[in-house]
C-alpha cells in the first residue's frame, strides 16, 4: 500500500510509473526492471511539490492480521477468554462486599446511602406510587382477565424483588395495561367460557373452575417470561431488543391504547358485553348493546375519566401541582367508596368489585407444572417478553442518565427476571417497569430502590388491612383509571413526526397501529416487525454509492451530487460504496459502478478528449467482505481491464486486508493499485497520466450528471 507518491525524484516513484506506463489490461503489473523519467509537476498542487512531503514508501502489515481466527469458534474462544479473563480480575480485586454488590446489585446504594438526604425523599415517591399502582394494579388485573387482587400482589411481590436484585434506582416495577392485554386476550383463546366472565371477582359454580384454569395458565405464562427474562440477560441477548424500532413499538402501543381504552368503555356504559380485540368488533358491541347503557354508572364513570384526565394534565403541565398526578387515582377511588358507604349507590344501579381476597398472596409454585399447554404459552410469552424488555429497558436507560448513574443493562434483564420468579411463586402475573409510576416515582425524588420497597409495603398494608374496604369500590371507577392510564400511550406525536422526517418508518408505525387495531395485537406485532426487517434488508441490498470530487483547495474528496463544484478528473473516476461488501449487495454495487463507469468514460471522451483510465473505489465505509463480494470485485477487476482501465483500491480496513488477501485479489489487482487515501491514488493516476502526456486538470462536477445515488 502506497503513501502520499505525488513528490520526489523519479527513482522513488519508479514501480508507479512503469506500471502506469504499461498496459491496463495487464492485472498482474510489475515494473522493477523498467526505467522511466518522470517530472515533479502534479496537477492537483498546482505546481512543483514541497521537498518536505517526499514521496516514501508506507508498507502496509499485510500480516498482521493473520493470528486472528474470524471463524466462529474463534470468535467463540475469544469471547470464552475475555469472560475468563474478566473473572479473574474480579477474583483478585473484588472484596466480599463486591461480591455482595455482584449478587444483589442494591447492596451498591446501600453502601452509600445518604440518610438525611435521601430517606425522606424515597419515602414520598414510593407513598405516592403506591397511592397510584393500588387502584391501577386492581384495574389492570381486570383487564388481564384475573381477580383484581392480583394487580395487588403484582405491585408487592415483585417490587420486593425488585428492590433487591434491580439495578435501576427509579423504575417502578408492577403490572401495566399492555401486559395486561396481552395476556387478557390470548388466555381466552386457551381457556373455553372465560370470555364470557366480565367480573372475575364474582363468579357462578359454573364459572369457578373456568377461572381457576385461567389463573393458573397466567401463572405458568409467568414463569416462561420469567425464564426467558434471565436467559436473555445471563446470555447477554438484549441487543435482540434492537430488531424493535421505535416505529415498531409506538404503533404497536398506541394501537394497544385504543384496545384497551374500548374494552374498558363498557363499564363506564354500565353496559356487559363479550370482550373482542379487533376493533370493528367491539365497534359492533357497542352499537348492538348500546341501548342497554345505565345512566348512573355512565354520569359517575363520565365524571371520575374528567376528573382522572385533568388531575394528570394539571399535575405534568404544573410543577407547583405535580402531586396531583400520583393522587388522581386514589382520589377517584375515595370518592366512589364514599358514595358506596354514604351514598349507597350500590343499591340504585351501580356496580361494585365485590369479593376482594384479604390478606398476602399465598405460594403457587405447585401451579408450575405440569405444563400440558407449554406449546400454546411459549409464542405468547415470547411476545410479552419482547414488548416488557424494551419498555422497562428503555425507561430504565432514560432514568439512569437522567440522575447520572452507571446502569448494568444485561444484569436489569436477570433482575427484571428473578422479581418475575419471585411473583409467580406468590400468585403474581407479569410485570414489568410502567412508564407513568416510573416517571412519577422520579419526579417524587427518588433516590435508591428503598422507594421501590416502600411502595410494596403500601400495597402489602392495603393487602392486609384495606382490601374488604376496595371490595365496594364502583367497577366504573376501574373503568376510568384504565382509560386515562392509556391515553398517554397513545403517540399520534410520534406518528406525524415520522411522516416528516422517514416516510418508511411512518409505514412501519402505520402497519403496527392498524394491525393491532384491525387484526390481533400478534398479528399486527409481527407485521410490523417483518416490515422492519424487509425494510432493513432493502437498505442494506440497496446501499448508497456515490461519485465523488475533490472539493476545490484540499485533498477532501465528497460526494458531486452533494457538492456540486467538486472537482472531477478526466480519465479519474473515484467512487465510494458507504456499505459493506456481501451477497446480499454486491450486484447492486457493481451495476452501479458500471453506470458511474459509462456516465464518466463518455463525459471525459466527449468534453475532454481522453479515455477513462483509472477507477478509484474510495473503501473507507466498508467494514466486511465475503466471499461473494470479493468474486465481485474480481469480476469488477477483469470487467475494468477488459475496457482498458485499472481498478485502484483506496484505505481498506485490517479486515477487509484479510479477506482480499487470502483469495489473492491483491496479487490480481496489482499491490501497486492499494493507497491509503483517496488525495493519494488521485496523485499518482495523475501523475502517470502526465507521463503520458494526457492532461488531468480538474473540472467542475456540474459538467456530468451525478444522477440518483
Amino acid at each position: 500500500m502506497r503513501r502520499n507518491p505525488s513528490a520526489g525524484t523519479a527513482q522513488d516513484v519508479l514501480g508507479d510509473a512503469a506500471a502506469g506506463a504499461s498496459n491496463c489490461p495487464n492485472l498482474n503489473n510489475s515494473a522493477s526492471n523498467v526505467s522511466v523519467q518522470m517530472t515533479n509537476y502534479s496537477p492537483l498542487d498546482g505546481g512543483p511539490s514541497r521537498r518536505d512531503m517526499a514521496d516514501r514508501e508506507f508498507q502496509f502489515p499485510w500480516k498482521s492480521q493473520d493470528n486472528v481466527d474470524d471463524s466462529v469458534n474463534g470468535t467463540l474462544a475469544r469471547f470464552w477468554e475475555r469472560q475468563k479473563v474478566s473473572y479473574r480480575h474480579k477474583v483478585d480485586t473484588y472484596t466480599w462486599v463486591d461480591w455482595l454488590a455482584f449478587v444483589l446489585p442494591c447492596v451498591r446504594w446501600l453502601r452509600t446511602y445518604k440518610v438525611r438526604e435521601y430517606l425522606w425523599s424515597d419515602f414520598v415517591a414510593g407513598v405516592s406510587v403506591g397511592f397510584m399502582v393500588v387502584p391501577q394494579g386492581m384495574s389492570y388485573a381486570t383487564l388481564a382477565g384475573l381477580p383484581s387482587v392480583y394487580g395487588l400482589y403484582g405491585a408487592f411481590i415483585p417490587c420486593l424483588a425488585y428492590a433487591l436484585v434491580g439495578s435501576s434506582r427509579q423504575l417502578a416495577v408492577g403490572p401495566v395495561a399492555v401486559t395486561s392485554l396481552l395476556i387478557g386476550s390470548n388466555l381466552k383463546n386457551l381457556v373455553a367460557g372465560s370470555e364470557s366472565i366480565t367480573n372475575p371477582n364474582v363468579l357462578t359454580p359454573a364459572q369457578e373452575p373456568i377461572q381457576e384454569r385461567f389463573n393458573h395458565l397466567a401463572i405458568q405464562l409467568a414463569v416462561i417470561v420469567a425464564t426467558l427474562y434471565t436467559a436473555v440477560g445471563v446470555f447477554r441477548l438484549g441487543f435482540i431488543t434492537n430488531f424493535l424500532s421505535h416505529s415498531v413499538i409506538g404503533g404497536f402501543t398506541s394501537g394497544a391504547a385504543i384496545t384497551i381504552g374500548l374494552s374498558q368503555v363498557k363499564y363506564i356504559l354500565g353496559i356487559s358485553i363479550p370482550r373482542k380485540d379487533r376493533l370493528q368488533d367491539q365497534a359492533a358491541m357497542y352499537i348492538e348493546n348500546f341501548r342497554n347503557l345505565k345512566w348512573q354508572e355512565f354520569i359517575m364513570g363520565s365524571t371520575f375519566l374528567v376528573l382522572l384526565v385533568s388531575m394528570k394534565e394539571i399535575g405534568k403541565r404544573s410543577k407547583r401541582f405535580a402531586w396531583l398526578r400520583p393522587l388522581g387515582p386514589l382520589t377517584v377511588c375515595i370518592i366512589g367508596l364514599c358514595s358506596v358507604y354514604i351514598g349507597h349507590v350500590d343499591r340504585k344501579g351501580i356496580k361494585i368489585i365485590g369479593t376482594i381476597k384479604a390478606g398476602l398472596p399465598k405460594p403457587t409454585v405447585g401451579w408450575w407444572g405440569p405444563m400440558p399447554d407449554f406449546t400454546d404459552l411459549l409464542p405468547i410469552a415470547i411476545v410479552v417478553m419482547l414488548v416488557d424488555l424494551l419498555e422497562s429497558t428503555s425507561i430504565a436507560r432514560a432514568l439512569a442518565n437522567k440522575n447520572k448513574y452507571e446502569l448494568v443493562p444485561n444484569q436489569e434483564i436477570v433482575g427484571l427476571g428473578l422479581a418475575n420468579f419471585a411473583g409467580a411463586a406468590f400468585n403474581c402475573y407479569t410485570t414489568t417497569g410502567s412508564f407513568s409510576r416510573s416517571a412519577v416515582n422520579n419526579e417524587s425524588g427518588a433516590k435508591t430502590g428503598l422507594a421501590c420497597f416502600i411502595t410494596a409495603w403500601v400495597v402489602g398494608f392495603v393487602l392486609i388491612f384495606l382490601t374488604p374496604v376496595f371490595s365496594h369500590l364502583p367497577f366504573c371507577t376501574l373503568g376510568a383509571i384504565v382509560v386515562s392510564s392509556v391515553t398517554g400511550l397513545l403517540e399520534y406525536e410520534q406518528a406525524i413526526y415520522l411522516f416528516k422526517v422517514n416516510k418508511l418508518d411512518f409505514l412501519v408505525w402505520m402497519a403496527s397501529f392498524l394491525g393491532v387495531l384491525f387484526i390481533s395485537i400478534e398479528i399486527g406485532l409481527g407485521i410490523a416487525i417483518g416490515l422492519a426487517l424487509l425494510i432493513v434488508i432493502y437498505e442494506s441490498a440497496f446501499p448508497h454509492t456515490a461519485m465523488v470530487g475533490r472539493i476545490p483547495g484540499s485533498s477532501v474528496y465528497r460526494n458531486v451530487k452533494q457538492y456540486p463544484n467538486a472537482q472531477l478528473f478526466p480519465g479519474i473516476m473515484v467512487c465510494r460504496i458507504d456499505a459493506p461488501i456481501y451477497f446480499a449487495n454486491i450486484q447492486w454495487i457493481k451495476d452501479r459502478l458500471k453506470a458511474y463507469e459509462a456516465r464518466h468514460r463518455e463525459w471525459s471522451a466527449e468534453k475532454h478528449g481522453t479515455k477513462l483510465e483509472y477507477a478509484i473505489l474510495d473503501c473507507s465505509p466498508v467494514t466486511h467482505l465475503d466471499a461473494t463480494g470479493i468474486h465481485g470485485l474480481e469480476q469488477l477487476v477483469e470487467h475494468f481491464a477488459n475496457g482498458g482501465t485499472q481498478l485502484v483500491l483506496c484505505n481498506p480496513s485490517a479486515k477487509v486486508v484479510k479477506a482480499m488477501e487470502t483469495a489473492g485479489l491483491p496479487d490480481m489487482l496489482g499491490r501497486d493499485y492499494i493507497f491509503v487515501t483517496v488525495h493519494d491514488a488521485v496523485t499518482f493516476c495523475s501523475r502517470q497520466l502526465a507521463e503520458r502526456g494526457v492532461s488531468a486538470l480538474a473540472a467542475e462536477a456540474t459538467e456530468i450528471s451525478a444522477s440518483d445515488d
